[in-house]
C-alpha cells in the first residue's frame, strides 16, 4: 500500500464504500469478500506493484478445491481461510499497470474515486458471469486459455490445483486426477492426504450427480 497512512486510509475507506454496496466484507487490509453464491466467494484485492503503486485485482474461490500453502492443504471452511482458486489480473491480460492504479503521490479524493469506481465497476462485470459452480468453471477454463503477458496461469499455485477439480467437475475425472497426481508431485505432497481425498470425493459427487447448474 501507499507509504501515506491517511492515504491509504482514505483509498479502503472508499473501496469499503462502493464494495460494502454490493455486499463485500473487509476481512483484512485491502482484501474484501463476498460469499452470498454459495459455494462460491468472491474476493477484491489490492495488491503492491511495482514503483510503490498499488493495483486491484478480483476472483474467486470454487468451495470445491482445498487451499495450499507451506506444503498444507486446508479445507476453505471460512471466509478468512479461502483463498482464490481464480484470479483476475489486469496486469496479466495487457502487462502494464492499469490506468485505475494508486500511487503513493496519488493525493485528489476525486482521482482516488474515479479510479475506485472504475475498477469495480470492471471487477463487476466478471462477478456477474459466475453465480454458480457451472459458471465458474465455464470462467475457469475461458481465462486458461488467455494469454498472459506477466504471470503464466500456472504460475498461480491455486489456479494449477484448482484445474484439477475444474476437470472433475467437468466429467473429466482421469484427466483431473492425472493433474493433480502431477500437482502433488511438483510439489512434492501426498496424493492420499485425507484432505485433499475428500475434497477430491466431494467434487467426483457432484459430478456424478450431475449438480452443476
Amino acid at each position: 500500500m501507499p507509504t501515506n497512512s491517511n492515504l491509504k486510509r482514505e483509498i479502503e475507506d472508499e473501496f469499503s464504500l462502493q464494495l460494502g454496496s454490493a455486499g463485500f466484507r473487509l476481512i483484512a487490509s485491502g482484501k474484501w469478500i463476498r460469499s452470498g453464491k454459495n459455494p462460491i466467494r468472491e474476493f477484491f484485492v489490492l495488491n503492491p506493484v511495482k514503483g510503490g503503486q498499488v493495483s486491484p485485482t478480483w476472483g474467486f474461490s470454487s468451495g470445491i478445491t482445498p487451499s495450499f500453502k507451506g506444503g498444507l492443504f486446508r479445507k476453505q471452511s471460512t471466509d478468512k481461510n479461502s483463498v482464490m482458486d481464480l484470479t483476475i489480473d489486469p496486469i496479466d491480460a495487457t502487462g502494464v499497470v492499469p490506468s485505475f492504479a494508486f500511487s503513493p503521490l496519488l493525493g485528489s479524493t476525486f482521482a482516488i474515486r474515479s479510479r475506485v469506481e472504475q475498477s469495480v465497476r470492471l471487477a463487476a462485470s466478471d462477478f456477474e458471469r459466475v453465480n454458480s459452480l457451472r459458471d465458474f468453471c465455464d470462467f475457469f477454463l475461458e481465462r486458461r486459455q488467455l494469454k498472459y503477458h506477466r504471470f503464466g496461469f500456472d504460475n498461480y499455485v491455486s489456479q494449477r490445483l484448482a484445474y484439477g477439480f475444474v476437470l472433475i467437475l467437468n466429467g473429466q475425472k482421469a484427466d483431473g486426477l492425472k493433474q493433480i497426481q502431477s500437482f502433488c508431485e511438483k510439489f512434492d505432497v501426498n496424493f492420499n492426504n485425507s484432505i485433499l481425498q475428500e475434497h477430491i470425493q466431494d467434487a467426483e459427487s457432484i459430478s456424478l450427480k450431475n449438480q452443476l447448474n
